[in-house]
């Protein structure tokens, strides 16, 4: 990392911005994209293979077709919980700092493995509902396409333009602030799996045959909450040196 005085704070904090307004837009991708279904299908549970009748309960018309984007939020979050905290760096005393910088990410990766284990677990629920619904033809294929047959392929385009458009912002203005920063390897890796998976998940969207998008949007709902975990594991397990280091030296400073 650049040390603090090389750094030009006010391109740091615009870079900040656009990746905070990134996050928010695709946590919010489902309000903004959402799509309608053909109601309730709980009743056909029983006789789809695999399929359960209690998974299918909330299934319905406020259903909305995609998760994709709004689970790439979950890689995004802790980009932007990395920038933030290099923000705060700035702003405090660097002895406060260095105490406080291995608890924050150790409180907050074991909260973002919990995020990701549960969200991983919804995604791979509702990814085993729709395979069940899409093969259990005629009468789970018809339920399926009625729920999750109508993907709003423009509309989430149009949103990942916008994301696109934010995240390079994000790193225009990283790199003006200093060009050191490419040299973080862990913070450009981050970075670099930020931007190639959304580029996967736009050429899914926009390639996949129409009636099966959702199924591949949610497949990688799925692989984005376990690239998030593990992300998250990685964090926690690496904090943890950081919050003993601050604990002996506060304890000699006691002594």
């Amino acid at each position: 990392m650049p040390a603090l005085d090389e750094v030009r704070r006010p391109f740091f904090f615009l870079g900040a911005f656009a990746l905070l307004l990134a996050v928010l837009v695709e946590a919010g991708s489902s309000l903004m994209i959402g799509g309608g279904s053909a109601g309730p299908v709980a009743s056909v549970g029983g006789d789809i293979p695999g399929v359960k009748p209690d998974m299918l309960v909330g299934v319905g018309a406020d259903v909305p077709p995609g998760n994709g984007i709004g689970y790439l939020a979950l890689v995004d979050g802790y980009l932007l919980f990395s920038i933030l905290m290099l923000g705060l760096s700035f702003l405090m005393s660097q002895r406060l700092y260095a105490r406080g910088q291995g608890i924050a990410t150790l409180v907050v990766s074991f909260c973002w493995i919990l995020l990701s284990l549960g969200m991983a677990i919804a995604a791979f629920v509702q990814l085993t509902v729709m395979f069940g619904l899409f093969v259990a033809a005629p009468f789970g294929t018809i339920a399926y396409l009625a729920i999750w047959g109508f993907f709003p392929v423009s509309k989430a385009a149009a949103l990942l333009g916008l994301v696109l458009f934010l995240k390079l912002a994000f790193l225009v203005c990283l790199v003006l602030a200093q060009q050191k920063f490419l040299k973080a390897i862990a913070l450009m890796i981050h970075v670099a799996f930020s931007f190639v998976l959304q580029l996967v998940l736009g050429i899914v969207q926009g390639w996949l045959p129409f009636v099966v998008v959702s199924l591949g949007d949610q497949l990688l709902a799925l692989v984005f909450a376990i690239v998030s975990l593990v992300g998250a594991i990685w964090a926690f397990v690496w904090s943890i040196p950081a919050v003993v280091n601050a604990i002996r030296v506060s304890g000699s400073r006691t002594q």
